[in-house]
């Protein structure tokens, strides 16, 4: 996946989604108990590490994300 190989290339130690992890899966991606993205379903916040070691902690997007009602 060319977005996956731009952040390896950028030196990012992995990344974060939130999607269908039946469709995810097959890249990897998976649920981790230790990375949160509050009021979301844990098993759709998913994570790839490029090296190994899962970082701890909550997640939050950039506000640009945000959605106004």
């Amino acid at each position: 996946m060319a977005a996956l190989d731009s952040l390896k290339g950028m030196g990012a130690n992995g990344c974060v989604l939130l999607g269908d992890p039946a469709y995810y899966a097959r890249f990897g991606f998976h649920p981790h108990a230790s990375m949160i993205l509050p009021g979301v379903p844990a098993e759709y916040f998913q994570v790839l590490s490029f090296s190994g070691r899962i970082p701890e902690g909550e997640v939050s997007y950039h506000p640009a994300f945000e959605v106004n009602q």
